[in-house]
């Protein structure tokens, strides 16, 4: 996740820390995570997932090569997590938030000021919140734009949870970064299969596995160029924001010299 901030051309992006975000237990899915973690997997890139899951750690259970189980319940494990994620080993850092740990992981966040001191290592996060179309949801993403204002917050539109709702009015966009992504559906016999494990996007990308479905791999591969589609979208705008930010640094510089680099 973390770029060498003392080797990192000008050119390059901060490596990114994307957090999945939840606001209510009956909305767990792992689907967005493990998708954004197989996403760098097919591009052949490492990467890294947490799961923060204490009760069902169904991301670390499906992709246990790739994703971490991660207890925050105590000082060990939260130091041992938010060690991790300014890390500079050039790995995008895949965090997905459950119901349960959802509080302690933004209060730390918060504590350590982990918004102001992430982009002076080159990392840049980014909350990737799965939105619902109750209350709470919409309360929750509300109090997170207050709480890191400078942070790339985007809403994330599953249409397996909340098909048919438009609900775009109630989950505001932070910034030109921070375009809303949204999850297609998945036909309940793909996403029995899928779900049965295991099985891997970035695989199936790659080779089919042996015995799938004939008729399925035309959704399969749809549903899975469709959301790489995004994540890709996104990291360029993260990269143009990058640039925006360096050459704009750079011509401050220029008009005073005396001014300190970021």
């Amino acid at each position: 996740m973390a770029a060498g901030h003392h080797l990192r051309r000008t050119h390059e992006p901060p490596y990114p820390c994307l957090y999945r975000s939840l606001a209510a237990p009956a909305y767990r899915k792992t689907l967005l995570a493990r998708a954004l973690i197989e996403f760098f997997r097919t591009d052949e890139r490492p990467v890294a997932g947490f799961d923060l899951d204490t009760m069902d750690p169904m991301l670390s259970r499906i992709l246990p090569k790739f994703a971490l189980h991660a207890d925050i319940n105590d000082t060990r494990g939260q130091v041992a997590l938010f060690d991790e994620l300014i890390v500079d080993d050039e790995k995008p850092k895949v965090v997905d938030v459950s119901a349960h740990a959802y509080e302690t992981f933004f209060d730390l966040m918060e504590q350590i000021d982990f918004a102001t001191e992430a982009p002076r290592r080159s990392v840049e996060p980014v909350i990737l919140y799965a939105a619902n179309s109750d209350a709470l949801s919409v309360k929750s993403y509300d109090r997170l734009r207050n709480r890191f204002p400078r942070l790339t917050l985007a809403p994330v539109y599953n249409d397996g949870i909340m098909r048919g709702y438009n609900l775009r009015g109630e989950f505001p966009t932070t910034n030109v970064v921070a375009l809303p992504l949204r999850i297609p559906i998945l036909s309940p016999l793909l996403r029995t299969i899928v779900d049965a494990g295991p099985f891997s996007f970035a695989e199936f990308s790659r080779q089919p596995p042996q015995g799938f479905p004939a008729h399925l791999e035309g959704e399969m591969n749809a549903w899975l160029k469709r959301v790489n589609l995004q994540f890709r979208e996104m990291e360029l705008r993260l990269l143009l924001s990058s640039l925006r930010g360096t050459l704009l640094g750079r011509s401050e510089r220029q008009r005073d010299p005396a001014r300190p680099r970021a």
